[in-house]
């Protein structure tokens, strides 16, 4: 049986590749988010939508979809291949390498750096999502003065509050990319200790310069 993990982009219906929609379109049973589903022209009764439980969610429905040889596409925010759903499948041995097919999605970090009109090959890219101990790493490259891209935490004033409390300039710049794609989009320069004071979406992509 052959499982498609499709990377749908930051956000908006305008960053799906062709490729996904017409694995989507194909597809039996469409695993996601409620917003993810969103993006999609399909009938519902395709829709199998994750609860916070994404793990047992994902061996269940891989389970029935063998047993009944459907084929399924579990979309991934972003790019699978990056703090995405490929990660989590194979870590709970969900499903077999071989098994997989990834189409890849154009992430926030792509999607910052074009905002900001920055290369982000000059950049060390990092995600706190689920990896607290990144923390540590990020003070590092920020102390030592590199250039970084990162995902938070869910809640960045915590990851901000930790740079500060450990060492690292209150007053240094960052740049927040808020709600990329999206209607409410915000980008937002400003000092570390004024994101403590900012009402943010979990939606962010930080720029450290």
């Amino acid at each position: 049986m052959r499982v498609y993990i499709v990377g749908i982009g930051p956000g908006s219906k305008e960053y799906l590749t062709l490729k996904a929609v017409e694995t989507v379109k194909n597809a039996d049973i469409v695993v996601g988010s409620k917003r993810a589903l969103e993006l999609f022209d399909i009938e519902e009764d395709k829709w199998y939508i994750l609860s916070k439980n994404i793990v047992e969610d994902l061996k269940k429905v891989i389970e029935y979809a063998k047993k009944e040889k459907k084929s399924v596409v579990i979309l991934s925010t972003g790019d699978p291949c990056f703090s995405g759903l490929l990660k989590t499948l194979l870590k709970y041995n969900i499903v077999n390498r071989e098994d997989i097919e990834v189409i890849p999605g154009i992430s926030s970090i792509q999607v910052a750096a074009s905002k900001l009109k920055i290369s982000w090959e000059d950049y060390h890219i990092l995600t706190l999502h689920g990896k607290e101990e990144n923390r540590k790493v990020l003070l590092d490259l920020i102390k030592d003065n590199k250039k970084v891209i990162f995902l938070p935490n869910k809640n960045l004033k915590e990851d901000i509050e930790y740079l500060i409390e450990n060492g690292v300039d209150e007053n240094k710049e960052i740049v927040i990319c808020e709600n990329l794609t999206y209607p409410k989009e915000r980008i937002i320069e400003c000092k570390l200790k004024e994101v403590l004071h900012l009402n943010l979406s979990y939606l962010v992509v930080c720029v450290v310069k």
